[in-house]
C-alpha cells in the first residue's frame, strides 16, 4: 500500500474568517489558500499541516464535557506549549475561554471563539 500523510484538519464554523483569525495569531500561521469565499488554509509554520476553516450551514457550537441531547464535539486540537500560563493568557487575549471543567491537572482545556475545544499541553 502506497504512503497516506495527512494534509489538513478542518474545522466548521459559522464564521470560517473569526475563527481562521484566532488561529492565525494563537499558531503564527498565514492563510495560504482561500476556498471560494467559503473557507481559507491556513500554514502552520514548521509543518506541511493545514488547518482549515470553513462555514457549515446551521452550525452548533460543541457542549464540552458532552451532554446527551447537545451537540458532541467530534474532535479537538492538542497543542503542545513552551509555558502553560502565557499560552493559556494569549489564548485568552484571542478570544477563547477557559472550559469549565478540567480533568488533567497539567493540562489545561480551552474552547476556541466558535467553541470547539482544544488542549495546551505543556513540552515534557
Amino acid at each position: 500500500m502506497g504512503k497516506i500523510t495527512l494534509a489538513a484538519v478542518t474545522l466548521d464554523s459559522s464564521d470560517f474568517r473569526k475563527l481562521s483569525d484566532f488561529y492565525v495569531k494563537l499558531l503564527g500561521g498565514k492563510i495560504v489558500h482561500e476556498f471560494g469565499g467559503n473557507g481559507v488554509a491556513v500554514g502552520i509554520p514548521e509543518t506541511d499541516i493545514h488547518l482549515n476553516f470553513q462555514n457549515a450551514e446551521g452550525y452548533q457550537p460543541p457542549v464540552w464535557p458532552e451532554e446527551p441531547g447537545k451537540q458532541q464535539q467530534m474532535e479537538h486540537l492538542d497543542l503542545i506549549v513552551d509555558n502553560l500560563e502565557e499560552a493559556v493568557n494569549r489564548a485568552l487575549e484571542l478570544g477563547a475561554k477557559k472550559a469549565p471543567q478540567q480533568f488533567i491537572p497539567e493540562i489545561t482545556v480551552m474552547l476556541d471563539p466558535a467553541g470547539h475545544p482544544f488542549c495546551l499541553i505543556p513540552k515534557q
